[in-house]
């Protein structure tokens, strides 16, 4: 089993073993097995923040890799010699267009030839080191290329600054590059960690990860314009924080309540649509306010007060995020359903409201420059990345988590809820106090995006699979059939 493998070789990296991987081509299943060791490593040294950037690098160093001995074997084919310069001009003529029309030939000439690409993995006391080794070396006119590339790179701070620089990408090269140095710069490891080297047999590029990270200064436009955005956001109504201190009084009268939110038509129709909802399953139809606070309590009604005056006030600042929204949506309903069949009844509720909200700092974010997410998000499909949290993260300086985690806490909102929007994405770092809260937040967020092709059982977090006793495979996709039924029932066209 992968992840008995990959975790095996984490242990193996922990005890300060050099772990050696070695591949002919870069297909899915190559690189899902290398990000599950990575992810697992990362994990186990309390570094999972990094996992989509040192993935997201490490694919692009193999990509390069393997893209270099392909060109040996096309050179061979043509009987030219690459480092002739007439031979050489002749053979790039060609290259591009040939592993692009033949990647499933070059992929099973690669497997029979000698060329290989090596992932060294080697643990040490301050970091780790990450070496792909490929045995072919690199033409000159290629390395001052390269060297070119990697220093104008270092002039960039984020990518709205490449999206309008960025003219030359030849072999689809440049960006990778540029992709890169970036990561190393504002994730803190560094520009120089990356070092390529090569001679007449090999070539070497290496990474060092220091575990003691220097501190990110980057301060860009981008990031200063989100953080206005959330700092002018409107505050709750007072109407609002008025029926939040009422729900919270136990010996207040419901009616007083249901009065004040009568007098809110917007509120009401809120309250009234969360309360038929799949969250909160009644015996009949609520048709009126103070039916749905006797029939769903106090604690429930200031759950769905939160979540509308939210959505409420997002939507009224920007243009409506349609599908942000169903995908927070589907992800509280499995939210719920998890807590539920996963033990944590006492929780569903909590579950419910923390999931309808953990995506807000994405309205903010996709909300301040258009342009440059759309060109964000199709450079995460096209370089085959599982999120577009790292581009969010390299890009401005700051995610959506962390956005949203800003946003909840001007709203004064529980705890819980600043926890689990803020670590949704990086589990382990959650306090313990609301662990299961965040883990089934985590779980419900994680199986919307297996359901959309962005990640597969192999690079969840173990310690939370542990926690429910999803260690096996086919108990999480039972699991996650499961939910996936109970949504399209209670999604279904009513008759």
């Amino acid at each position: 089993m992968i992840v008995s493998k990959t975790s095996k070789m984490a242990s193996d990296f922990d005890k300060g073993e050099t772990i050696a991987l070695s591949l002919s081509y870069h297909n899915k299943s190559v690189i899902r097995f290398i990000s599950s060791v990575i992810t697992k490593i990362l994990a186990r040294n309390n570094m999972v923040y990094l996992q989509d950037a040192i993935i997201t690098i490490l694919r692009e160093i193999i990509v390069n890799a393997v893209k270099a001995n392909s060109k040996r074997l096309y050179f061979g084919f043509q009987n030219l010699d690459m480092f002739e310069e007439e031979e050489y001009l002749q053979g790039m003529e060609g290259f591009k267009s040939f592993i692009i029309d033949n990647q499933e030939f070059v992929e099973e000439e690669l497997k029979k030839s000698d060329y290989k690409v090596v992932v060294y993995l080697k643990k040490f006391d301050s970091g780790f080191s990450i070496h792909v080794q490929n045995n072919s070396p690199i033409h000159p006119e290629e390395m001052n290329r390269i060297k070119t590339r990697i220093q104008k790179a270092k002039t960039y701070n984020d990518f709205s600054e490449v999206y309008c620089d960025v003219t030359d990408d030849t072999e689809g090269e440049g960006l990778g590059l540029v992709l890169t140095i970036l990561f190393l710069k504002n994730t803190g490891i560094g520009v120089n960690s990356l070092q390529i080297s090569s001679n007449d047999r090999i070539t070497d590029t290496s990474l060092v990860v220091p575990f003691q990270l220097k501190p990110v200064t980057v301060m860009n436009k981008i990031q200063q314009q989100i953080l206005n955005e959330v700092r002018e956001l409107p505050t709750f109504p007072e109407n609002i924080l008025d029926l939040e201190k009422l729900c919270a009084n136990p010996e207040v009268d419901y009616r007083i309540i249901a009065d004040k939110i009568s007098l809110d038509p917007s509120l009401s129709v809120s309250v009234l649509k969360l309360s038929n909802s799949a969250a909160f399953i009644t015996r009949r139809r609520i048709e009126t306010i103070i039916e749905a606070i006797s029939l769903i309590g106090m604690k429930n009604l200031r759950a769905i007060i939160i979540a509308s005056s939210a959505r409420r006030i997002l939507d009224e600042r920007y243009s409506s995020f349609k599908q942000v929204w169903d995908h927070c949506n589907k992800t509280a309903f499995y939210g719920r359903q998890l807590a539920l069949a996963l033990g944590c009844a006492k929780l569903a509720q909590n579950v419910y409201l923390a999931s309808l909200l953990h995506d807000l700092g994405k309205i903010v974010l996709l909300s301040t420059s258009s342009a440059l997410s759309e060109w964000m998000f199709t450079l995460v499909r096209n370089r085959g990345m599982r999120t577009s949290t790292v581009i969010e993260e390299v890009s401005i300086g700051i995610s959506h988590s962390s956005i949203g985690e800003k946003i909840a806490r001007k709203w004064n909102l529980p705890d819980y809820l600043v926890e689990t929007i803020q670590w949704h994405h990086a589990p382990l770092n959650c306090s313990a106090e609301y662990r299961d809260i965040v883990f089934i937040t985590y779980l419900a967020n994680k199986m919307c995006s297996i359901e959309d092709k962005k990640y597969d059982y192999y690079f969840l977090e173990e310690e939370v699979l542990h926690r429910f006793n999803l260690d096996d495979e086919k108990a999480f996709n039972d699991l996650h059939e499961d939910m996936k039924r109970k949504y399209n029932e209670q999604n279904a066209p009513k008759r």
